[in-house]
């Protein structure tokens, strides 16, 4: 028991390992790796990124000159040439594209992988797309220190043929614009990284799926696919030569390089934010979150400003009858210093307060009473006498 002991410690001690060197490398090389001062300025961006800046058909050239004068710019672009790099690490790129998603059917089964401490998948997908070394990510949610993975992932249909794992979600992302400088078919490019065959039969399908091997890894210049299937190119793996040549580098002449069928020379590049054009390539109309019912939105407002509205007239009622009030006051007021022989409310006790009109009344008055400038009486009911108005007595009938 001690020796399967020893013998699982050493193979955990070979995981980690091997998962701090995937980290390493997804969290971006140093400026050593390929020089500090390959940020480019706007100028030399410009002329990088220039759909003309293609070699002639000498290139690739028997010597390392020749290669250089195949290009217009004189010099064949190095890697990363056209992405931003800070602080001697890959800077991220505020453009990204999803090339494959597992929610319209990817089947997302990658091998090449490391787990990355992302507790949901929300958290996972935004730590891979803010990472320009992370062209896939994976998340299982069966795990229970967190199942975020990411990493380069080969052989995403299959599995590779591992037992096939349930994902609740996963995508492969290409970071920033791809440009492809040259067609590579009949060429075969010394030192890339063998993928395989990534179908049994499909061979249209392998090479779209070695193209995006290539397409969402910004380390990765070239690929092609002949005989033995899929290649790309991996600076962890090995080195392609620079600038390349026929010399050590590739070849035209030997039995692989005629069973090359499709490959690419790309280059990626991070374009600036002020290309309006590509920034609104990448947005997408979201649908309304109020679906069916998105025209009654307004609803709300209408009841509020109704609220508002009857708020008002209900004010402007309380002010007509503290007017209305005030006006019957001074009445009274005058007509007792004018009347003496009147009895008034005081030598009356018992005398009630003066009726009010009934409703219908006032509320056929209202628009005079709000609209009209002068004060007006408030309406008296009939059989109720205004104090200091004279009595009217009726002539009797005569018999």
């Amino acid at each position: 028991s001690s020796s399967i002991e020893f013998r699982d410690l050493i193979y955990a001690w070979l995981c980690r390992m091997r998962q701090a060197l995937v980290l390493a490398l997804l969290h971006g090389w140093t400026a050593d790796a390929w020089g500090e001062g390959q940020h480019a300025s706007d100028k030399d961006f410009n002329a990088l990124v220039d759909p003309h800046n293609v070699p002639d058909q000498t290139w690739p050239a028997t010597t390392a000159e020749d290669s250089h004068k195949a290009w217009p710019m004189g010099r064949q672009p190095e890697l990363l040439a056209a992405w931003p790099v800070r602080d001697g690490k890959i800077a991220m790129c505020w453009q990204s594209q999803v090339l494959k998603d597992i929610q319209d059917g990817w089947p997302g089964q990658c091998v090449g992988l490391a787990v990355v401490q992302a507790p949901t998948v929300e958290k996972c997908r935004i730590s891979c797309t803010n990472q320009p070394r992370c062209p896939v990510w994976q998340f299982n949610p069966g795990q229970i220190e967190g199942g975020c993975w990411q990493g380069q992932g080969y052989h995403c249909n299959k599995r590779n043929g591992f037992s096939t794992v349930q994902f609740s979600g996963g995508q492969r992302i290409q970071h920033g614009s791809v440009r492809v400088v040259k067609q590579m078919a009949g060429i075969e490019v010394h030192n890339l990284r063998l993928i395989g065959k990534l179908s049994d039969s499909d061979q249209r399908g392998d090479i779209a799926r070695c193209r995006e091997l290539c397409h969402s890894d910004i380390l990765c210049q070239y690929w092609q696919y002949g005989r033995d299937g899929c290649q790309v190119e991996d600076p962890a793996y090995s080195s392609v030569q620079y600038p390349l040549t026929l010399e050590g580098g590739a070849s035209v002449t030997s039995d692989y390089a005629k069973s090359v069928v499709a490959g690419e020379f790309i280059q990626h590049y991070c374009p600036p934010r002020s290309q309006q054009r590509d920034r609104t390539s990448l947005r997408t109309e979201k649908p309304d979150p109020l679906g069916y019912y998105a025209n009654w939105r307004f609803v709300p407002y209408a009841i509020l400003m109704s609220l508002f509205i009857l708020m008002f007239v209900c004010l402007a009622f309380c002010v007509l009858d503290q007017k209305e009030n005030a006006l019957l006051s001074e009445v009274q007021h005058i007509d007792a210093a004018t009347s003496p022989a009147m009895p008034t409310r005081s030598s009356r006790p018992s005398e009630a307060a003066p009726a009010q009109a009934p409703l219908q009344m006032q509320l056929a008055s209202l628009p005079q009473r709000i609209f009209s400038s002068r004060p007006m009486q408030p309406p008296v009911p009939m059989g109720v006498r205004t104090p200091g108005a004279p009595i009217m007595l009726a002539a009797c009938p005569r018999r």
